[in-house]
């Protein structure tokens, strides 16, 4: 299978997926108000940095079955799988003997920490599914890894709303237990696919364990940061405005999901080739590559960025209950990300073994995130939380392109696709801002953004390589679409 079908297929399935966790949210809020919702979310946060003890070994995995470890893929699949088993087990021994008992009792989750203790065993099934799914697009396994996610989460929506629907879950923590059971569900079949593909021993000592553990040390440390950015929006609400209000904007704080899908897709499926790249010394295509994937990934994501932004209010008052409306504007801002996520931002940093790289960048994110925090929360309330992380992603992509530039040998005009991104994002707010402004009169409204997104593909199909272009004419011609040619 080609990279570029890889990458489509990979793209379709997790796409789905995210939608399906999405519907999955807007479910479980129809059945929850805030105030009983709040110990679900927080049980997710907490999951989260139970997840980011062994995210540097999960991540590892792409780099330790790719080039010349690749003839030793299997075992160090099985080494990543057994070291995250005893992360778990440590973890839910300091979880229970020391931070419940001794400091989360004190603190806004003391109400909360039975759903909490509960919600933390997601998380041995959580690395077991990462790590696994990891292996299987990285050994180019990438319709297995689609499908068993799509799986996933058609099986968990369907086990949640059966259950919510029937009546055979009213409070949280049942809703915990039932995801908790699917998600060892899940991982048992992921067990299984890695021993039929061959993806599995757990014969390690001939490999180098230690070499993994020291890459996967440095991936770890390189991601402690910019998690605590992802998270830091959400601990200061809590601590700020209470737990309602920290439900109401986990709700809303949501990137939509074809942002973190693209960046996954371009660093998981082209991961080797950068690798092949840096190995080789050939900085010039390293650059040429995360152009092209900057360009692609821009097209895709701009217009949707801009349109959420216009019409989160709408979007509300359509699919959630009055009582999250507050957090329209906080997914209005959120969408926002959407201009800064066209590419994976580490995978040039994590192809050449300078994983300080992330580190610095995510320190510059962490300190505009912090400083836009304390005075935006103040001045603004829930949405001011989100304008912060959005300023402090800003800040740590500006030091992603400075520090790239220089690596590869190149200028940031060259690395970064300056002219079409400002004329991508002028044609998305012209299209959707009148669509907003006339946005009484429907057929006008449809009518404009009509001829705004005809305009807008125009101009993003000339953007295309050649290739990419014969690429979008085969699904064209495949899908029965009459076309003229821009050439």
């Amino acid at each position: 299978m080609s990279k570029r079908n890889a990458a489509v297929i990979l793209y379709t399935a997790l796409l789905g997926a995210s939608a399906l966790q999405v519907l999955q949210s807007i479910v479980v809020a129809h059945f929850f108000d805030p105030e009983y919702l709040a110990p679900y979310r927080y049980g997710i946060l907490t999951a989260g940095f139970a997840y980011l003890f062994a995210a540097g070994l999960i991540e590892s995995v792409f780099y330790f079955i790719s080039g010349k470890y690749a003839a030793d893929a299997r075992r160090y699949v099985g080494n990543t799988l057994a070291s995250c088993a005893v992360i778990f087990l440590a973890l839910l021994l300091l979880f229970h003997l020391l931070i419940k008992p001794y400091l989360l009792v004190h603190t806004e989750l003391g109400p909360y920490l039975r759903e909490i203790g509960a919600y933390l065993l997601i998380a041995l099934f959580l690395f077991v599914n990462m790590a696994a799914h990891n292996a299987l697009v990285g050994t180019e396994h990438t319709a297995a890894a689609s499908g068993l996610r799509v799986f996933q989460y058609l099986l968990r929506i369907a086990a949640i709303a059966g259950a919510l629907f029937s009546g055979l879950i009213t409070a949280v923590f049942e809703l915990i237990v039932l995801i908790v059971l699917l998600e060892a569900f899940q991982s048992l079949l992921y067990g299984l696919v890695l021993l039929n593909r061959k993806l599995l021993s757990f014969r390690v000592r001939s490999i180098d364990n230690k070499g993994q553990y020291r890459y996967a040390l440095g991936l770890g440390i390189a991601g402690f940061i910019p998690f605590v950015n992802g998270s830091l929006d959400k601990i200061m609400i809590s601590a700020f405005l209470g737990a309602s209000s920290f439900a109401i904007y986990s709700v809303s704080a949501i990137e939509l999901p074809i942002a973190g899908i693209l960046m996954s897709v371009f660093g998981s499926v082209l991961f080797s080739t950068y690798v092949g790249y840096a190995e080789g010394g050939d900085h010039p295509s390293m650059a040429a590559l995360w152009h092209k994937c900057s360009t692609c990934g821009m097209i895709a994501i701009i217009p949707a960025g801009i349109f959420v932004f216009l019409f989160s209010d709408v979007l509300y008052r359509i699919i959630l209950p009055d009582a999250y409306f507050e957090g329209h504007r906080v997914l209005g801002i959120y969408a926002l990300l959407l201009l800064l996520r066209f590419n994976s931002p580490d995978v040039l940093a994590r192809a050449l073994n300078r994983n300080a790289i992330i580190v610095q960048a995510a320190t510059a994110m962490l300190i505009v995130n912090v400083a836009g925090n304390l005075v935006f929360i103040k001045a603004f309330g829930l949405w001011g939380a989100a304008l912060a992380t959005l300023c402090g992603t800003a800040a740590g992509w500006i030091y992603y392109l400075g520090r790239y530039a220089r690596l590869l040998d190149t200028t940031v005009g060259r690395l970064f696709p300056w002219k079409p991104y400002i004329l991508l994002i002028v044609l998305s707010a012209a299209s959707f801002g009148a669509a907003r402004w006339t946005f009484d009169r429907i057929e006008v409204s449809v009518a404009l953004v009509i001829l705004g997104m005809a305009l807008y593909l125009w101009y993003a199909f000339r953007l295309l390589d050649q290739p990419e272009k014969e690429y979008v004419r085969g699904w064209i011609r495949k899908l029965g679409i009459p076309h003229q040619s821009s050439d």
